[in-house]
């Protein structure tokens, strides 16, 4: 990274969504399977929807709201970077971001909707099958996405561990057309992401220095429905009762991978913890020290985990944090300023790229608001993700000048209040949403 303390700012997002139309898959789908293919798309065509939509929208958000969004971002077009790469490059220039993590997002092949979204409206899940094969497509369709730019882009695989052999036959063939990462699906109760049978899952991928991401609503451990089909007093009360079931459900994926000794056998591995915030980890792993240290549980626990949970974390976890509050960056060194990494969440209505001046703005609300040192300010923004995902900062450092804010532009605390509502002003301790 520069030592000009005058030069632009290079920001490497680690969330940002990309999802195709849903017929564009289809020359990336298996062929015995394209005519089954065919009709899920008629049924998509009636019923599906993609996160980004009024329809799944309207769970969480105002009328007026999605109103707004529709008229102003999804009819002007300024929504269809979401499967258009040449698009996303222009997007992502204006917003000043050098590279981006890419990141699947619902309305893969044989998907009708969010999580959510399918629980409220009795819509069935993905067979498994369905999920194998529209992981395969996915992963081939999200690579051409990202081929018109591959040193800004580190595209993360989908990928099923219901096959352990089928599994690591698609990490290997998704990292040798480039994928730089994968993402951890929601892991069934009677096999835990602890399960033994997933160890070669775990060596390949420390193998091949890929890290595995969790993500809000795409990994977990359980696979249960979320039961929002269930009446609630109003539909305004829908979320806050039933999302909070899906971050702690991705939340419990990492004491999985710590107590369950996944780290500790596999100590090259590296995993991402992505847009479900970070501040449940200063609570989390101070509880866990405790826990290993202090309390009356049996001291032979120490045979499955030889560290204090903290310093697994410390060794072997990142945040993707998106959306991170001003209360966050605060906290930096309590959750680790050398583990950190910044999401834009594009194209989602809480991210940070849209409205006034973006990503800019949303910086000076919290990085200018805390007064973050410079030097930190670069390792979070794009240092720590350009070292975990392997990105080439000589390549991305002529794009930087070019389109990165200059730290002024970011670090500026702000004379007035530029995101009344979202997660800037979230206290520590409050939890996602």
């Amino acid at each position: 990274m520069t030592d000009d303390p005058d030069a632009p700012v290079m920001i490497i997002s680690a969330d940002g969504h990309a999802v195709g139309r849903m017929r564009d898959y289809r020359p990336y789908i298996d062929p015995d399977w394209r005519e089954e293919f065919d009709r899920f798309c008629d049924y998509f065509d009636q019923v599906g929807s993609y996160s980004h939509e009024p329809t799944n929208l309207l769970t969480r958000l105002d009328k007026e709201d999605v109103e707004w969004w529709d008229e102003h971002m999804l009819a002007s077009g300024e929504l269809d970077a979401v499967w258009n790469g040449e698009l996303r490059l222009k997007q992502m220039d204006k917003d000043g971001i050098t590279a981006e993590v890419v990141i699947p997002d619902f309305g893969q092949p044989f998907e009708l909707g969010t999580p959510l979204h399918l629980a409220k409206e009795g819509l069935p899940k993905r067979t498994p099958e369905q999920v194998a094969v529209g992981n395969r497509a996915y992963n081939r369709w999200l690579i051409d996405f990202c081929s018109i730019a591959p040193e800004r882009y580190a595209p993360m695989a989908a990928v099923s561990f219901g096959d352990v052999d089928q599994a690591i036959t698609e990490i290997r063939r998704a990292h040798t057309d480039g994928a730089k990462g994968i993402m951890l699906p929601f892991f069934p109760e009677g096999s835990p992401a602890f399960d033994p049978r997933y160890d070669p899952i775990w060596r390949t991928l420390s193998e091949l220095g890929l890290p595995a991401n969790t993500h809000i609503s795409i990994s977990g451990a359980s696979d249960r429905p979320i039961q929002s089909h269930a009446p609630v007093p109003h539909p305004g009360v829908l979320t806050p009762i039933f999302g909070k079931e899906s971050f702690f459900n991705c939340h419990q994926v990492l004491p999985h991978l710590i107590w369950g000794g996944v780290l500790e056998k596999h100590p090259d591995l590296q995993v991402v913890i992505t847009e479900q915030g970070t501040d449940w980890l200063i609570f989390m792993l101070a509880s866990a020290d405790y826990t290993y240290e202090g309390s009356y549980l049996r001291r032979d626990l120490r045979e499955v985990i030889k560290l204090k949970p903290s310093e697994y974390f410390r060794r072997q976890c990142w945040t993707g944090s998106s959306l991170l509050s001003t209360a966050e960056v605060a906290a930096r060194h309590e959750i680790g300023v050398e583990r950190f990494t910044f999401g834009v969440d594009y194209p989602h209505h809480e991210g940070t790229w849209w409205g006034g001046n973006g990503t800019r703005d949303y910086l000076r609300a919290t990085f200018g608001e805390v007064q973050v040192p410079l030097d930190e300010t670069r390792r979070m923004l794009g240092g720590n993700a350009a070292k975990l995902w392997g990105f080439d900062v000589d390549k991305l450092a002529t794009i930087a000048t070019r389109i990165g804010p200059t730290p002024s532009e970011i670090l500026t605390p702000p004379t007035e209040d530029l995101f009344p509502r979202g997660d800037v002003h979230k206290p520590l301790g409050v939890g996602v949403g």
